[in-house]
């Protein structure tokens, strides 16, 4: 349920601002600066990351990232973090027109039949 959690909670523009207010220092001010280079809010830069993620990773990487964060004390800051560093890596990879006009995170059945699996 983690990765359908931080999916859900992180489609908000002001949720995921706070998250990554939450995640703070030298990660969120790059994540920051990055998000004004695309001329984007904070939080509008988050959740276009976290809609690519939902829309575009595989089974295995989910698992990948579910198993990487399950025991973590944080596990949704840290799935957050993950990947916004993977869209970091990338950009502006995922700031395309299909992520940026696609539905909201739950219509994502792929995403959401993964997470709902390893709950």
């Amino acid at each position: 349920m983690v990765i359908l959690d931080l999916i859900n909670s992180c489609s908000n523009d002001k949720v995921a601002q706070a998250a990554l207010a939450c995640i703070g220092g030298h990660f969120a001010e790059r994540v920051r600066t990055a998000a004004g280079d695309k001329g984007l809010s904070v939080g509008r830069y988050v959740v276009l990351a976290v809609r690519e993620f939902a829309s575009r990773t595989d089974e295995a990487t989910q698992e990948a990232l579910r198993v990487k964060v399950v025991r973590d004390d944080q596990p949704l800051l840290r799935g957050l973090r993950e990947v916004l560093e993977a869209a970091l890596e990338r950009d502006p990879f995922f700031l395309n027109g299909e992520t940026m006009s696609a539905t909201p995170p739950y219509a994502f059945s792929a995403a959401r039949e993964n997470a709902l699996r390893y709950h």
